[in-house]
């Protein structure tokens, strides 16, 4: 996933994308449509999730739980030392706030190539079956 990948470049890929999925046989095409509504993800949702929620609950909703469990335990480390007295822990923070920032504000992207990968793994499934 390419974070500052131009827009503009995903919504070529997209179209594209589209356009192979309507050159499928209308049975292929169902299967697509089913498998790809259960699959798919609300770039809203993930966007909400990303502003309203510290500790990366919002990597949950896309199903990355080793990173939301990495990331749950650098903020409880580094808050916990804080108001223990470890003033070398607001480092950890700093770093953990300049990592989620760029996926603070490029969320919608994210969310949306993340469904675009998504939907070309199920596109192959459906071609190869």
């Amino acid at each position: 996933m390419r974070l500052f990948e131009p827009l503009e470049e995903l919504e070529k890929k997209e179209e594209l994308f589209r356009q192979q999925v309507n050159a499928l046989p209308d049975e292929q095409k169902k299967a697509f449509y089913q498998i790809q509504s259960q699959k798919l993800k609300d770039p809203d949702t993930y966007a909400a999730l990303n502003w309203f929620f510290l500790g990366g609950f919002h990597h949950c909703y896309l199903g990355k739980y080793a990173l939301f469990l990495i990331e749950l335990t650098i903020l409880i480390v580094s808050v916990t030392g804080f108001f223990l007295g470890h003033s070398s822990a607001i480092y950890l923070l700093i770093l953990l706030v300049a990592y989620e920032l760029p996926q603070l504000f490029f969320s919608q992207k994210i969310a949306r190539q993340y469904n675009y990968q998504m939907s070309c793994e199920i596109f192959n499934q459906v071609r190869r079956s």
